[in-house]
């Protein structure tokens, strides 16, 4: 399908916005302008749940209008180092953050989606959502000696990432995604789903989130720099 569905790029486009908020807000935190903890009372803490399950699941979605996800995923892993090396230069660690995961996702399902598919319809949203939840609070509640198995859901203590989508339980939120985007492929052109629009200024960037992503941070963090050493 070459026409683009115009409320998904908008609603990429405001997840990219409230991004670039909300690391703004963690950049202020780390040169010491707003108090630290912040981040993890409920209004800061549900945004920044709502900015990855939200790349997460509009991610799932593409699969299904990609030409290549083997592809995606690896310029996703690509970019994923390039933030993993500018994170351990600033001091702020990411360690399995969100492109690593995205990237991963996007491979497996290149190689095993046609499996995943095979889940009945009607089946599909309730066994992805419940296994979600289930595999969210075990991930979030448990701890082991195995220190290298945080990929996958699973941190020894003392394990610190200042970004962590594990593949387990986002997984699942993926591939609710991918269901979505099934529903979406199928639908009448004329359909509610297909037609719906955007304002320019939301489709615009949600055009372009990985260029967003990648080239937000440094111009967020250098501004804060170069105020902090007027300072």
């Amino acid at each position: 399908m070459s026409e683009r569905i115009l409320w998904l790029d908008g609603w990429r486009g405001l997840v990219c916005g409230l991004m670039i908020i909300y690391h703004f807000i963690f950049d202020l935190i780390s040169f010491g302008w707003l108090p630290y903890g912040i981040t993890q009372q409920w209004p800061l803490f549900t945004l920044q749940r709502f900015i990855a399950l939200s790349f997460i699941f509009l991610s799932g979605v593409s699969v299904r209008f990609t030409r290549s996800n083997l592809r995606r995923g690896l310029i996703a892993l690509g970019a994923g180092v390039v933030v993993v090396a500018a994170s351990y230069a600033v001091g702020s660690p990411i360690r399995y953050g969100i492109l690593q995961f995205l990237g991963c996702a996007m491979i497996f399902w290149h190689f095993l989606g046609r499996y995943v598919q095979q889940v009945p319809d009607k089946l599909a949203p309730w066994l992805w959502g419940g296994l979600y939840l289930v595999t969210r609070i075990v991930s979030y509640t448990t701890f082991i000696a195995v220190p290298w198995l945080y990929p996958l859901g699973l941190r020894a203590h003392g394990f610190v990432s200042f970004d962590w989508v594990p593949f387990f339980p986002n997984i699942f939120m993926f591939f609710l995604g991918a269901w979505f985007g099934q529903k979406l492929l199928v639908a009448p052109a004329d359909s509610r789903l297909r037609t719906l629009g955007a304002p320019k200024w939301l489709a615009w960037p949600g055009q372009r989130t990985l260029l967003i992503y990648l080239i937000h941070q440094p111009i967020l963090y250098g501004v804060c720099w170069a105020v902090s050493m007027v300072l």
